[in-house]
């Protein structure tokens, strides 16, 4: 056991003294002949280190590129999206400016939900204005702060605007009840509305200019007094799936909530 335990350091000792003999040339190839002999596995293994150590580094300069260029494909993504909606919106609006407004957020329950969106007083949106998508109405504008505004939609029970048949221009209100139904109400008995039907804005809405889109009527009732009739709407927007809307400028809404 003695003699095992003084083996390895004599070998060792040994190696050292032949290192040391001969020139500069002689010992260079003697380290590089003992590097590939003996010392291999030691000398593979540092070498493998090493490449471990350049690889991780260079695995981590790729996933931080690739972190990059993935949130600037996003940004690049939104960017698409809010352009294309602005394209996307086939009604005419000519004569009328907007400004183009992200969904940030809701209030309230959801039949009585309204819509949070990320433009305020900074970019010269007022109370009052009129909001539209790109299939028709949303609603309108009935809070602003500095940096976000809030948007009663049609959907909500406290929105009215008055709307007609694109076909023969006959009035009525357009509402929500609490069961999310959106209607046409206070329409004359006797007028000529049928299923099928596209309704939009009426030339009395001081909010919406004339002719924007609401949606199609699904079916037709008479009211419980029997005084009129009203008839059930199918909007072209969904509010509760929007991304972007449009806030109009210069339209400042001077009515109550029948507007």
């Amino acid at each position: 056991m003695t003699i095992k335990k003084y083996i390895i350091p004599a070998i060792l000792i040994v190696l050292s003294i032949a290192m040391l003999i001969g020139n500069e040339e002689t010992r260079a190839a003697k380290a590089s002949f003992l590097g590939k002999t003996l010392f291999f596995p030691f000398v593979s293994s540092l070498r493998t280190i090493e490449s471990n150590h350049a690889l991780s580094k260079d695995n981590f300069l790729l996933r931080s590129r690739l972190t990059e260029s993935t949130l600037k494909i996003l940004a690049l993504q939104n960017e698409l999206r809010e352009y294309t909606g602005v394209a996307s919106i086939n009604f005419d609006i000519t004569g009328n400016q907007f400004q183009l407004a992200e969904v940030i957020g809701y209030s309230g329950q959801f039949e009585e939900r309204s819509l949070i969106v990320n433009k305020g007083k900074n970019d010269m949106v007022i109370p009052g204005s009129a909001v539209i998508a790109g299939n028709g109405i949303v609603g309108k504008i009935i809070s602003v702060t500095d940096t976000y505004s809030i948007i009663l939609p049609f959907s909500n029970p406290r929105f009215q605007v008055p709307v007609m048949s694109q076909n023969n221009g006959v009035q009525g209100i357009l509402q929500s009840d609490i069961a999310g139904n959106i209607l046409m109400n206070m329409v004359k008995l006797g007028s000529e509305i049928a299923a099928g039907d596209t309704i939009v804005t009426s030339n009395l809405s001081r909010l919406f200019p004339k002719g924007f889109p609401v949606g199609t009527i699904i079916r037709i009732r008479e009211s419980a007094d029997n005084l009129f009739l009203s008839a059930e709407i199918s909007p072209f927007t969904l509010v509760e799936n929007l991304e972007h809307v449009y806030i109009l400028k210069e339209r400042k809404n001077h009515e109550q909530q029948t507007s």
